[in-house]
């Protein structure tokens, strides 16, 4: 699992277009999730399987708003890009 997410935020680094940077953010958080559901299984605990569907539910709509401001950029620039 940590391999998994310094994976991910290497890719996050690396990277140059600004989509591929959402689905690495998406990709971190539904790491975080499943880990939280498998602990909350391991332990018998109903908070980590609340607290995943609000991490589900919160990642939805930064999916929904980050796009839409890439699309707007990109309409506004013509491209999506980003310099580090």
């Amino acid at each position: 699992m940590l391999a998994l997410i310094s994976i991910l935020l290497l890719f996050y680094i690396s990277q140059n277009n600004l989509i591929t940077l959402l689905i690495a953010i998406e990709i971190l958080l539904l790491t975080v999730t499943v880990k939280l559901i498998y602990m909350g299984s391991v332990y018998d605990d109903i908070y980590g399987t609340i607290f995943s569907i609000v991490i589900i539910i919160l990642a939805g709509a930064e999916s929904a708003i980050g796009l839409s401001i890439l699309v707007s950029y990109y309409r506004l620039r013509g491209k999506v890009g980003h310099t580090i």
